[in-house]
């Protein structure tokens, strides 16, 4: 089963998806018919999915199993998607498709990664915050 790793913030802004990997500070924006791909998820079969997502646009086929294929696999190599064979779902992926075929794109951008992983949050341990007495904050 593919599914979208637990550990990412992702969410969909004006139809690009933006994902976040606050453990890399690194960032990441798919855009086009790949958006539908990855709100697909999870599902079992890869190619069912991405043969679905191609014949929505038939004069686009070729290029859509190209796109779609070559994605899937950059989201596997950076593990913002995660494969494990012994999951299984028992529901059927939703798809929400587009009314026109509109290119897929992937990018992966490290010009934020220094900010990110200054966020202090990364500095908390399993206790949680650490709360000053009234004495220590004089």
């Amino acid at each position: 089963m593919y599914f979208l790793n637990p550990r990412l913030a992702a969410d969909v802004f004006d139809g690009e998806y933006i994902i976040a990997n606050l453990d890399t500070g690194l960032y990441y924006s798919i855009q086009g018919l790949a958006v539908s791909m990855v709100k697909a998820l999870p599902f079992q079969d890869q190619n069912q999915v991405i043969r679905l997502l191609a014949d929505t646009f038939p004069e686009n086929a070729i290029t859509i199993e190209t796109e779609l294929s070559a994605i899937l696999k950059e989201l596997l190599n950076e593990e913002i998607v995660k494969q494990e064979s012994t999951a299984t779902s028992t529901s059927d992926p939703t798809y929400s498709l587009p009314s026109e075929y509109v290119p897929s794109r992937f990018n992966r951008y490290a010009d934020m990664q220094d900010l990110l992983m200054l966020d202090p949050i990364h500095d908390v341990d399993e206790d949680g915050w650490t709360v000053q007495s009234n004495d220590q904050q004089k």
